[in-house]
């Protein structure tokens, strides 16, 4: 798991101006695509027909968006915090403040992308992590954070 964690894949207080998930997608589609040369526009589109399948919100304030795409060859997160929370359709009706984003390859590493799935749900209805994580301050002890525990 310590080599999907990278610190530059962490991103703490971004803002989304209009404060809407269609924006909020287009940014994470944009800092996803910074450092893995990946297309940000194939990134939203995959992003989007996954949310239009079957919403990322799972509730307490968490998305989990995920994209399965061709041009790469293996499994990739990123950690995003919003400044603000973001409306995001989640199943508690609650407003979204962090996005664990996953990248996976669509045709190879399923193994690897489903059992990241589901480690990273399995942490997400622990309230002890989840309060944990929401008591870092900055990007760095996000990323130590997630590192200690996962």
């Amino acid at each position: 798991m310590d080599t999907l964690i990278k610190r530059e894949k962490i991103f703490d207080n971004i803002i989304v101006p209009s404060g809407t998930k269609k924006e909020a997608i287009k940014i994470i589609s944009r800092l996803c695509a910074t450092h893995r040369l990946l297309d940000e526009s194939t990134l939203e589109e995959t992003f989007w027909k996954r949310e239009e399948w079957d919403p990322t919100g799972c509730g307490d304030g968490i998305a989990i968006p995920h994209a399965l795409v061709r041009k790469t060859n293996k499994v990739q997160l990123a950690v995003i915090r919003f400044r603000y929370p973001i409306e995001w359709d989640a199943f508690d009706g609650k407003p979204v403040s962090v996005a664990f984003a996953i990248i996976a390859p669509e045709e190879t590493g399923q193994e690897k992308y489903l059992s990241f799935l589901a480690r990273l749900a399995r942490k997400l209805v622990d309230e002890e992590f989840i309060e944990s994580f929401r008591k870092c301050r900055n990007e760095e002890e996000m990323y130590e954070y997630l590192l200690s525990v996962f």
